[in-house]
């Protein structure tokens, strides 16, 4: 099953690029083609990971560079419906989780690129997340903790924040995000990812900060004069716009398969 889920995953993750990179710009339907020439893209180069190897991330017709996000995006959908298949899930609930997966991970990507998450991928998985709720909870208390405390804990305190700071500290679409969270993780385990993605988010911004200040890209220059570092437009400071999402979306996955597996490591944090 894991296999099987694996395999799927590749290919329900070639998809979600194609949703990802068209997603206001044209209609999911017509074949694929390259960004740069608008040569047509052959199935035989549209096989998820093996093509992008093969032709070592480049456009066959043109030569030009095929972005790394194609085979991270298959790869990570893969290896998370994998993991899925292996936690024995019964057959209604894993659909729902590799619902619940697709959607996070279309979330993060899309969210990396235009730091905004769409309104209707947030309810689709605030939705997911509700219905994996109800049928994954059976007693009548711990039901009711899971559909209102449960949003709520996770949910407000980004809403509080995005409401005192008018959007400056956070946005919107990362309040309606923590809805699902609640619903999919509960009060207790929806706190933990919260907590555990601003630590993400600091761990990841913290050394972001150190290595765009002058006297880093000074001494970096000097040394290395074709370092990746010099990529950095501008530098990134306090003031630069940060898309959260991933580091939720994160959190909340690690938390999930640790509960799925039993491993119960997020409440270390607490």
């Amino acid at each position: 099953m894991p296999l099987i889920l694996g395999l799927f995953g590749l290919i329900i993750g070639s998809f979600l690029n194609v949703l990802i990179l068209r997603r206001g710009a044209r209609g999911l339907s017509g074949r694929s083609s390259c960004m740069s020439c608008g040569t047509t893209i052959r199935w035989y180069d549209n096989i998820p990971v093996l093509s992008w190897v093969l032709l070592v991330g480049r456009c066959r017709a043109c030569g030009s560079a095929v972005s790394l996000q194609y085979p991270l995006v298959e790869i990570s959908t893969a290896l998370l419906f994998a993991a899925l298949g292996a936690a024995e899930l019964p057959g209604f609930q894993l659909l729902l989780s590799c619902g619940v997966v697709s959607i996070l991970v279309a979330i993060a990507v899309y969210d990396v690129h235009h730091t905004i998450i769409p309104d209707s991928w947030a309810y689709s998985f605030t939705a997911l997340a509700a219905l994996y709720a109800y049928i994954s909870f059976t007693p009548l208390d711990e039901s009711f903790l899971v559909f209102f405390l449960g949003p709520t804990v996770t949910a407000l305190p980004l809403f509080l924040m995005w409401l005192v700071s008018r959007g400056k500290w956070m946005g919107l679409g990362d309040a309606k995000l923590a809805l699902g969270i609640g619903w999919l993780l509960g009060p207790l385990y929806g706190f933990v990812a919260i907590m555990l993605a601003f630590i993400i988010g600091a761990a990841i911004s913290l050394p972001l900060l150190a290595l765009s200040s002058d006297s880093w890209k000074r001494m970096v220059a000097s040394l290395t004069p074709t370092s990746v570092f010099r990529r950095i437009r501008g530098g990134f400071t306090m003031k630069s716009e940060v898309a959260f999402g991933p580091f939720l979306i994160v959190a909340c996955l690690f938390v999930w398969l640790s509960i799925l597996y039993d491993f119960h490591i997020p409440l270390m944090l607490l």
